[in-house]
């Protein structure tokens, strides 16, 4: 079978379109196209195959291209326009594909149109992809399409994406500063600890004085940051590290590979980082002043970073997962933030899947797969099997305590007047508005002390270098 680019009309709009699609011949080409609604004007095999080509070298860096939530909304808003202006929803797929930009979302949308030409219902075309499509947006699409009322399920669906594309980057973008000033401060007070405070402490060796405390701790502490066995530890610890993340990368299955939606292990960033960091530890083994000194460094990263493998095993179990989630969220200042985050998820996502038609039980096994905090997830896991003994909802989250009282309260007001799902979008509009106020008032806070602590930390160097100097002045005078 080879790969053909061609170049049509939609008899249904007049509208051209391009693209790519496998077939045995022209004329078996033209055939698969007349069922998608396309009129063939030019096909050509040669050209494909360089695209393939083209395409198959850009696909090393396919991780990079990944959809985004904010790109799925996107689509997901066109194809409800497009099916509620009466559009056929196989040639709301064709269109899309010429529509969107990302590479790996217009392959995925390829094969999902294959599969509704195939007879495939659209949720089943979609479950091919759950890198792309998660279970709440398969789910509610299925209960669209059982009710007919898909057109008002995707623009649910495009509303719910967009709000959870819209906070997260209001969070992101609030916390980008604060975290890049950070970094660079502890970067800059690093090399100026490594590289330029042993130069210049240096010349205090000749001097037959003590040196005030504040400097002897200044040159121990840069004297431990540039030895062979801190070097040697360090990048033992960061190999370990990128190994086991590239070792838990998990391989693309066939499907995921046609689809592109998964990189696979070996096209992996950490696989590539491990085996640089390995290379550097070999060449570093060969450069540094004292072997020994390298090795025992290693061997101490070696064994930092089999622990922390281990923390991680165990953090990947169900107890691990409710064991470190909890802990998230009796964080001082940020576990607050947490909760917030998680409540605002739940009632939102359970707010669109019951508006949707999903029944309550089958909601509530959605929303825990979404809440992202594993003691959220428990709670309301317990919560759906009080519910399967004829219990309310509200009952079981408010004994649990992990659950704000005026969320519990608002769910049981909704549910004794009828009115669950507006309750609860009230919820999330409300945790969203506390989300965004919070993450403003710690970036105020965090700006000013990250600040004080990139001058306080360059101030201590200086004084503790010019304090001495000064003295020897003085006692030479």
């Amino acid at each position: 079978m080879a790969v053909f680019e061609y170049r049509g009309i939609l008899v249904a709009s007049g509208k051209p379109v391009k693209g790519y699609r496998d077939a045995d011949n022209a004329k078996s080409l033209r055939a698969v196209l007349r069922r998608d609604g396309i009129l063939l004007t030019l096909a050509s095999q040669e050209n494909a195959e360089k695209a393939a080509a083209q395409k198959k070298k850009i696909n090393l860096f396919a991780f990079m291209q990944r959809p985004k939530v904010s790109d799925v909304a996107v689509m997901t808003r066109q194809l409800a326009t497009l099916v509620r202006a009466g559009v056929l929803l196989v040639d709301s797929i064709v269109v899309l594909t010429e529509q969107v930009e990302k590479e790996q979302l217009v392959r995925v949308l390829t094969v999902v149109r294959e599969a509704l030409n195939e007879g495939t219902s659209f949720a089943k075309s979609l479950e091919l992809h759950p890198q792309v499509f998660p279970t709440l947006y398969i789910n509610m699409v299925a209960a669209g399409e059982a009710s007919g009322t898909l057109e008002q399920v995707l623009e649910r669906l495009a509303d719910f994406m967009e709000n959870q594309a819209r906070l997260r980057s209001k969070v992101s973008a609030a916390l980008a500063y604060p975290i890049l000033m950070l970094t660079i401060g502890s970067v800059l007070i690093t090399v100026m600890m490594v590289a330029v405070v042993p130069k210049i402490t240096s010349i205090f060796a000749s001097l037959d004085r003590a040196l005030p405390w504040y400097t002897a701790l200044l040159i121990m502490v840069s004297k431990t940051l540039s030895s062979p066995e801190m070097g040697g530890f360090v990048l033992m610890l960061l190999t370990m590290v990128a190994g086991r993340r590239a070792l838990a990368a998990p391989v693309a299955t066939a499907e995921e590979m046609k689809a592109g939606t998964r990189a696979g292990r070996k096209a992996g960033p950490w696989t590539f980082a491990a085996i640089g960091l390995l290379i550097a530890d070999v060449a570093c083994a060969f450069w540094v002043e004292s072997l020994v000194g390298f090795l025992i460094g290693v061997a101490i990263g070696f064994v930092a970073g089999l622990m922390l493998a281990r923390l991680f095993a165990f953090v990947a179990t169900p107890t691990g997962k409710v064991w470190k989630d909890s802990l998230m969220l009796r964080l001082p200042i940020f576990g607050g933030l947490f909760r917030m985050l998680s409540v605002a998820r739940f009632s939102r996502t359970l707010a669109t899947l019951l508006q949707s038609g999903v029944p309550l039980l089958k909601a509530l096994g959605i929303v825990q797969n979404v809440i992202g905090n594993a003691r959220l997830e428990k709670v309301v896991e317990e919560a759906a099997g009080s519910i399967r003994e004829g219990a309310s909802i509200a009952g079981p989250l408010k004994r649990s305590g992990e659950f704000p009282p005026i969320v519990t309260h608002m769910i049981a007001v909704g549910e004794k007047s009828g009115q669950l799902e507006q309750m609860l979008e009230n919820v999330a509009k409300a945790y969203d508005t506390q989300v965004e106020t919070r993450v403003q008032a710690l970036t105020s806070l965090l700006e000013p002390l990250i600040i004080v602590f990139m001058g306080g930390g360059v101030g201590f160097i200086a004084f503790s270098i010019l304090m001495p100097l000064i003295q020897m002045n003085d006692f030479v005078q």
